[in-house]
């Protein structure tokens, strides 16, 4: 082929690849908050809902609020108090504990400034935050502090601190003195004198509200290092047109809202990043200011319930998760052993049934979420029981239905469910086992990397499947839909709103290129691969650049890490995500993962090699195949290099892929079918 139609293709492929994920510049309009004069936080390390279902006082609050839960995760493996407050001073997640250490005291004021400061400073730079702590205390004039939790939210990057106080002072509150304020209630006792805590808060924050303004109740950290995750406590008194949820555009999740989202409402768009040894500008905020939205509540007793069984619906899908996963695989040994003894039609049916299982799971992980399992008795018996029960049905629809295309029905499936899932707005990926932002403080919307992994094997699967019927009357609409298809995945994974996944665009745009090219021509040379790539770059960094052309609180990832690139300020924020790469090679499962990878990646490229004689007959079955399994393998690799998942990405993508392929060869060689060698499919 001569280098210009090279070059013609590769602008076609541009142009199709641009048009459809142009998209992504879209957004969802903004509802601020109509705030008062004056905003007082009051922080409460460990405010849980059974707290205020416990408290008549806390409990009379709820309709008298907006109200909803806080996640707390701040930069270190714990929240203790130091992180939280430090957090709040900072905008961003900050870093004060010691890791495997007590909580401790909070550092006190000496000579009007914090004990320890520059200790603080360090370890920002140590781990990589970028956390410009003190920007709170800079950036807004007149702001209080109360209490050793208020000293250190309203310090300046140099740890001094003014206009503070060690107690409460309502006076000063209500004074010309005080602007805005943050209070530190302190934490709640772990058993006894928690009652009596208690009070005392519903106390301070009636004395806050009889000063004005707009009071702003919240859990602030975990009480101690090793406490249970959870999210705490989030009111807002009084409120704004009737009770309501609280929310803000960070976690775009109604009754949700996350730490640093306090410091934005208390700036209200006037934040002065600073850099925490001086004055140079650095780093956005990485919260948005706190509003309501959704009906009006009046029954306090059915809000509480609610946020208790929200608590559940976030703190039940990881352990679960595991729960699931080991169940899955004793069945698959189990199932094994009596093939690879018996060879019977039985036993072969029911080894295929267990990995047909294994591959229904990445699709019910999400459709769980539908039954609301959360509200059932036993929400961590109930959830084990319905995800494992979803994965069953769709292996033995599939099975019976399908038969030998067993593998298809599922990832077609797959497919189908997450396109419609990312266009709604996620609602299945919320507090499902793929996705446990709230608890961890990852991914409050869109698409996290276990189910970006689970779309791209979807995605790639389908397409080769379609482009198989079509290949052998045009090679051109083969890779034309190989384009749509993969597009299609490509614009619901990365537009804000949807799936918003920079990192998932990036990894499976180059795949789906790629398998395009291998439809088109069969085969694919040196230039027109770095053509491929260079393509794929091009389209995600036109993506990128034009959403960054938009107002800043409009922006999505692509647009944020755009505007960082260019006040180069990606330096931690890249370093964070590798050391969240490199952290799986800690222990021997990451070794594992890596190794088991690598072996799947080098099936797809030496097929000669897999000591599998249905493999290697299949490899080279069909015209599909070997594109199908390289795409795979690709966009397996660029997430992995460039992804904070790192060797996880692929290692989920493999989990999802190897089941299904082995469900189909063990099923085609057992059938007895003269029409075996011909089947039209292309899987993997």
């Amino acid at each position: 082929m001569s280098f210009t139609g090279v070059r013609r293709l590769l602008a076609r492929i541009l142009l199709l690849t641009v048009a459809l994920v142009l998209c992504v510049t879209g957004t969802a309009a903004a509802q601020p908050a109509d705030l008062m004069a004056q905003v007082v936080v009051i922080g409460v390390p460990g405010l849980t809902w059974n707290d205020v279902k416990a408290s008549p006082e806390l409990t009379a609050l709820v309709n008298q609020s907006h109200v909803g839960s806080i996640t707390v995760k701040t930069a270190g493996p714990h929240t203790c108090p130091i992180d939280g407050w430090l957090t709040v001073s900072a905008g961003t997640r900050a870093w004060g504990s010691v890791p495997d250490q007590p909580c401790g005291e909070l550092p006190p004021v000496t000579n009007g400034t914090i004990a320890g400061w520059p200790t603080y400073v360090d370890r920002q730079a140590d781990h990589h935050t970028g956390a410009p702590i003190g920007r709170l205390g800079v950036s807004r004039e007149r702001v209080c502090g109360f209490g050793p939790g208020g000293a250190i939210a309203v310090a300046k990057p140099d740890g001094s601190v003014s206009n503070w106080s060690p107690q409460f002072d309502p006076a000063k509150l209500a004074s010309t003195a005080c602007g805005d304020a943050i209070v530190d209630a302190g934490a709640l006792p772990l058993r006894e004198g928690r009652d009596q805590a208690r009070k005392q808060v519903a106390d301070l924050v009636a004395q806050s509200r009889a000063a004005g303004g707009w009071v702003l109740l919240v859990g602030i950290s975990q009480e101690v290092a090793n406490a249970h995750q959870e999210p705490l406590v989030a009111m807002q008194l009084p409120p704004d047109n009737r009770p309501r949820w609280l929310t803000s555009d960070s976690t775009r999740r109604p009754g949700l809202i996350q730490l640093t989202d306090i410091t934005a409402t208390v700036l209200r768009g006037e934040a002065k990043p600073v850099d925490p040894a001086g004055s140079e500008p650095t780093g956005p905020l990485d919260g948005a200011e706190i509003h309501f939205t959704g009906g009006v509540h009046t029954n306090a007793a059915a809000v509480i319930e609610n946020r208790l069984d929200t608590n559940e619906r976030f703190e039940q899908p990881r352990p679960m998760l595991v729960a699931v996963a080991l169940t899955i695989v004793a069945a698959e040994l189990l199932a094994l052993a009596w093939f690879w003894f018996r060879r019977s039609p039985a036993s072969r049916r029911t080894f295929t049934f267990t990995l047909l299982t294994q591959g229904g799971f990445f699709i019910a992980v999400f459709l769980s979420t539908a039954t609301v399992w959360w509200r059932w008795p036993a929400p961590a018996f109930s959830l084990y029981c319905v995800v494992l029960g979803i994965s069953a049905v769709m292996a033995a629809v599939a099975q019976m239905v399908l038969k030998r295309y067993a593998f298809l029905g599922i990832t077609v499936a797959a497919y189908l469910i997450l396109l419609v899932d990312g266009v709604l707005g996620t609602p299945l990926q919320f507090g499902s086992m793929f996705t446990d932002g709230p608890v961890i403080g990852g991914r409050f919307y869109g698409f996290g990397n276990s189910t970006f992994a689970t779309l791209a094997v979807a995605a790639l699967v389908t397409a080769g499947w379609v482009a198989q019927k079509l290949i052998d009357k045009s090679r051109v609409q083969a890779a034309l839909a190989v384009l749509a298809i993969g597009g299609a995945a490509i614009v619901v994974d990365g537009r804000p709103g949807w799936g918003t996944d920079f990192g998932g665009i990036i990894a499976l745009t180059p795949a789906v290129l790629l398998m395009a090219w291998l439809t088109w021509r069969g085969s694919i040379s040196l230039r027109a691969l770095i053509g491929v790539g260079v393509t794929g770059v091009l389209a995600v960094s036109a993506v990128a650049f034009l959403d960054y052309l938009r107002p800043a609180d409009q922006r999505s990832h692509f647009g944020t890490f755009v505007a960082r690139l260019l006040d180069g300020d990606v330096s931690d924020i890249l370093i964070r995500k590798l050391d969240m790469a490199v952290q799986f090679f800690t222990g021997p499962a990451g070794w594992a993962m890596l190794l088991a990878v690598v072996l799947c990646m080098l099936a797809t490229v030496l097929p000669e090699r897999v000591p599998s004689e249905s493999y290697r007959t299949f490899y080279s079955s069909l015209p599909m195949v070997r594109p199908t399994l390289l795409a795979l393998s690709t966009c397996g690799l660029v997430g992995m290099l460039l992804n904070d998942a790192g060797v996880a990405l692929p290692a989920i993508m493999a989990g999802f892929t190897v089941p299904l392929l082995v469900a189909h060869l063990v099923d085609k060689r057992g059938a007895m079918s003269p029409e075996t060698g011909s089947v039209p499919v292309e899987v993997r």
